[in-house]
């Protein structure tokens, strides 16, 4: 038994759970959206390794999740947004938080995405819509400058890895799970191992509202 225990302070939140299985119909339309040009999507700090252009590709659609025909899939998507942000990080129940991106990503055998973060957004998550044990990991990276342990100043060496001292903390995600991050947190994505294509839904979300009312920072989103 152990005499002791462990206050995680000042973690990073990533929340993680899962909605209803989607319809075959639904999935179907997803699968086969229409895909756009990588050229169109690469950013500075929004790096995905396209390679051939065949191995990595997003919808031409940004805004997957407007579409009238997703509407109770855009329902279940803002629930566990709200559950997030409200109940577990304690937002004021004032503050809406929007969907303000959303697009399908398909990869193939052998496709990966570099370690990227996402701009112009606070929340950024990924539903997986169809991915097996071996296409649907991702990896979270711990920022260079995040001294929560130790800095690079002098790099310990460990004798095991552990929630305490991980700088890459890797998930394997099940048809239907959904996981929420801020969006300034690193993450990659391993190469897809499987005979399956990957498929997963991802989106951006920035709060709308008055903050700081009253304040001389009052800020109205």
């Amino acid at each position: 038994m152990k005499d002791h225990y462990i206050t995680p302070l000042f973690s990073i939140p990533l929340y993680k759970s899962s909605i209803l299985p989607l319809d075959p119909i639904t999935l179907t339309k997803l699968k086969n959206i229409e895909w756009g040009n990588p050229d169109d999507f690469e950013e500075e700090n929004e790096r995905i390794e396209y390679g051939s252009g065949a191995t990595h590709q997003e919808s031409a659609d940004r805004q997957v999740l407007d579409r009238p025909s997703l509407a109770n899939l855009r329902k279940q998507v803002q629930a566990k947004i709200d559950d997030f942000v409200h109940n577990v990080m304690g937002v004021d129940r004032k503050m809406t938080w929007e969907i303000t991106t959303s697009w399908v990503n398909r990869t193939v055998k052998g496709g990966y995405g570099e370690n990227h973060y996402h701009s112009n957004s606070l929340i950024s998550g990924v539903l997986y819509l169809e991915v097996d044990d071996l296409s649907g990991k991702i990896c979270f990276h711990k920022q260079l400058h995040w001294n929560n342990l130790f800095s690079d100043t002098l790099r310990i060496t460990y004798s095991e890895i552990n929630d305490t001292n991980a700088d890459i903390v890797l998930f394997t995600p099940r048809n239907n799970d959904i996981i929420l991050f801020p969006s300034h947190l690193a993450h990659s994505i391993p190469p897809n191992e499987s005979e399956q294509d990957r498929y997963s839904l991802a989106f951006n979300v920035f709060p709308r509202g008055v903050i700081g009312k009253g304040g001389n920072s009052e800020l109205t989103l």
